[in-house]
């Protein structure tokens, strides 16, 4: 955790190590001193009598090393103490800073330990275990758009209930680990196969179907590659990220069938567990250690057809706008225009996310490239999309990427072309209309709109005016992303008259206004009302 955070730097590796150490002794000496717990209920981690707080412990330490060090690596100290100046401080302050969190831990883990052996017991005993998974499989999706589904995943995949491995005798916690230890009651959330491998594909499926006409081409080769993603390596983010903005109700449907697949598939007496993810390749590694996995096989078709039907039906009903359905789509080969090599992709990349001078630190997960920046403003959405991102997030001053498995690739690219990247990596870059960057050479330019003009007039209008507007940029090749001050005083009804075709709440203060084609001239009339307004 320290070092992803950190530019794979040691020295916050040391820190995390450090932290963790005396972390676990302030754990353990607080809890008994202050709340008087019987010091032989401690458990020797690292060999420190302290409370077992699992992973958890080793992530705070981890998440708040990776903190100290960005914050003080740098630091200044009088000349005397010049020695434990810059990198030397992080230990050091980090080390203090775990006495403090270990005090509070003492605190507030018991409960939350508590409420984690409650919910293992529940699922280890089989008393309410398709409850639970059903909770945690809805859950889980929810989370997914936040990034917080690995935090709500660690006690399911790693502590829940416990086995002792035959083979080596030592006890293993987490479904994951009693799976592939030989317990016969894990693998509970097996469930998951059957949206990962044939629920997404087919809704994947139902939105290339429900698209325009000619649209469909375009909207098909992404849907196709986001559909053959889940089914082999079970990364959904491709396909969900296509729609969960656009149509949060969809999200919200797909997180109800994900907890009904997960209980349905522990009622049915199945159990698979996974290394990786639930798709095919795991399945197929995997499938004879599990119990009545036909299922997988047996019930993959419902489900996509479940998915395939709601998906439409949910689209069809509610004039849901999906990939290929907006006003006015872009046609055309989505990849027209892309960079062919890796540097020339690495230079469009680094523009787009403000170019070298605006990227502090440069990271990957699997699905994501996660880039800090110094300014978010920066960031040129509509051309991160065109460069093949299916959806941006933006976490305070992590912006967010969704490339697929790509992504982790797309990030050494990255790093390496900016070892050697020249003045050019630098340019000021201007927002680039998204559709001139997607958009065949031989395909005609869309015309301006001639009632630009007073349809910004009618939009700031019914945003509250221009006291109510912080911000107003293009994004996402259709959108215009407003940042008000009271969403209470916009007037849906009025953006609506105004020629907005839909309206989201992505968060509290952002507002994105789906328009067509036309938005990068909206958005320059409403910044325009802001000029004559000062």
């Amino acid at each position: 955790v320290a070092i992803g955070y950190t530019a794979n730097d040691g020295v916050s590796a040391l820190a995390a190590i450090v932290g963790f150490v005396v972390f676990l002794a302030s754990l353990g000496i607080s809890s008994v001193l202050f709340f008087d717990l019987d010091p032989t209920s401690l458990k020797p981690i690292m060999g420190i009598p302290s409370l077992d707080t699992g992973v958890f412990g080793g992530l705070i330490m981890g998440c708040i090393a990776a903190y100290l060090f960005n914050r003080f690596f740098r630091i200044k100290l009088p000349q005397y103490l010049g020695f434990f100046a810059g990198k030397r401080f992080v230990p050091i302050i980090t080390a203090f800073t775990a006495i403090a969190v270990g005090m509070l831990m003492s605190l507030i883990w018991p409960p939350i330990g508590g409420l984690i052996d409650y919910l293992a017991a529940t699922a280890a005993e089989g008393g309410n275990v398709p409850i639970t998974v059903a909770i945690y499989g809805f859950v889980e999706r929810l989370l997914i758009p936040f990034g917080l589904h690995h935090v709500w995943n660690v006690p399911f995949f790693f502590q829940i209930g416990s086995f002792v491995d035959p083979i080596t005798g030592e006890t293993v916690t987490g479904d994951l680990n009693r799976f592939f230890a030989g317990d016969p009651t894990a693998g509970i959330i097996g469930g998951a196969y059957w949206f990962k491998m044939f629920g997404l594909p087919a809704a994947a499926l139902a939105m290339w179907r429900c698209a325009k006409p000619q649209n469909r081409k375009q909207v098909g080769g992404i849907m196709i590659s986001a559909a053959l993603t889940s089914f082999l390596t079970g990364i959904t983010e491709p396909v969900e990220f296509s729609f969960v903005f656009v149509a949060p109700v969809l999200f919200l449907l797909h997180a109800v069938l994900a907890g009904f697949a997960d209980l349905l598939f522990v009622s049915l007496g199945g159990h698979m567990g996974f290394t990786f993810s639930h798709g095919f390749i795991d399945f197929f590694l995997f499938y004879n250690l599990g119990t009545r996995v036909w299922l997988i096989l047996a019930f993959g078709p419902f489900f996509a057809a479940l998915y395939y039907f709601s998906f439409r039906f949910v689209i069809k009903r509610f004039n849901l706008l999906t990939p290929g359905r907006e006003e006015q789509a872009i046609t055309g080969d989505v990849a027209a225009g892309l960079p062919k090599d890796a540097e020339a992709m690495s230079k469009e990349l680094v523009l787009a996310f403000g170019g070298r001078s605006n990227i502090e630190n440069l990271d990957a997960c699997i699905t994501r490239l996660r880039i800090g920046v110094k300014e978010m403003g920066k960031v040129n959405i509509a051309r991160l999309k065109a460069l093949g991102a299916t959806g941006v997030l933006q976490v305070g001053n992590n912006a967010q990427a969704i490339f697929g498995p790509r992504s982790e690739n797309l990030k050494t690219d990255m790093v390496e072309y900016l070892k050697t990247a020249g003045p050019e990596a630098d340019e000021v870059v201007t927002p680039v209309p998204a559709e001139s960057m997607t958009l065949a050479a031989d395909q005609p330019q869309i015309a301006a709109d001639p009632d630009a003009a007073e349809k910004a007039q009618h939009i700031v209008t019914a945003l509250g005016g221009t006291h109510n507007i912080r911000a107003v940029d293009p994004v996402a090749l259709t959108r215009l992303r407003v940042d008000v001050v009271d969403p209470a005083i916009v007037d849906d009804i009025a953006l609506k008259a105004a020629g907005v075709n839909a309206m989201m709440k992505v968060q509290d203060q952002i507002l994105h206004l789906v328009v067509g084609l036309y938005a990068e001239q909206y958005a320059g009339e409403i910044n325009q009302h802001f000029k004559a307004s000062v």
